[in-house]
């Protein structure tokens, strides 16, 4: 048997989680909190952010081999999230070299890592 002692004469709420919201309530950081979510979201690109953040920066070559995906399907999840800006990109000779450039989302996956394993 479960029993819970609520302490009535106190206005502080004890239950872990509630309290202030954590995302507020603009409907324009919604939805780039939604899309940025949405895009991350995918294996592969779950693969590119990991390898990046232990590589640094890498040419697109690399990363689509490491990654086991076709250049051009490379190309496409690289470009996703550099327009969520989450990866930034500049011309190296004639290579195009990715790294991260929201390091805040590396927070992001650590959490969602850590829920996994709950």
């Amino acid at each position: 048997m479960v029993v819970y002692v609520v302490n009535s004469n106190t206005s502080e709420n004890s239950m872990a989680g509630m309290g202030e919201s954590i995302i507020g309530t603009d409907e324009s950081k919604l939805k780039r909190m939604a899309r940025m979510m949405k895009t991350v979201g995918h294996s592969q690109r779950l693969k590119i952010i990991d390898l990046l953040q232990e590589r640094g920066t890498l040419t697109v070559k690399e990363i689509y081999e490491k990654v086991g995906i076709s250049q051009s399907n490379a190309s496409q999840h690289l470009k996703a999230l550099e327009d969520i800006e989450v990866l930034t990109s500049k011309r190296v000779g004639k290579n195009i070299c990715y790294s991260i450039q929201n390091h805040e989302v590396l927070q992001l996956l650590r959490c969602m890592n850590n829920c996994i394993d709950c």
